[in-house]
């Protein structure tokens, strides 16, 4: 079974009500489980208390003086300069901001 994107799982979950299906008879026509659905739309909803991201344009590079400490923060060296990230930032947040790095 081919991986289902954020947007996938946002459609499925927006169109389980509407199908007129229970949730256990919408998951077994989809073929995912109960505890998948429910985690897929407790995730959803977790997106969607989140602020975006404004677009963040580096002023200076500055020369880091401290080593990273892999447990607080993480350091991502780039063209730009250096970012630094607090290690509870979200993976999928730390993706969008490599992927919009790699456009500089």
């Amino acid at each position: 079974m081919a991986k289902r994107s954020h947007e996938d799982w946002a459609a499925l979950i927006k169109q389980q009500p509407a199908s007129g299906l229970t949730i256990t008879a919408f998951c077994r026509q989809h073929k995912f489980s109960i505890s998948t659905f429910y985690a897929r739309k407790a995730d959803k909803a977790k997106i969607k208390t989140v602020t975006p991201f404004a677009k963040a344009t580096p002023t200076a590079v500055t020369t880091q003086t401290q080593p990273c400490d892999a447990q607080q923060v993480i350091c991502l060296q780039h063209q730009t300069g250096v970012w630094t990230f607090p290690s509870s930032l979200p993976a999928r947040y730390l993706l969008e901001i490599i992927k919009g790095l790699q456009a500089c």
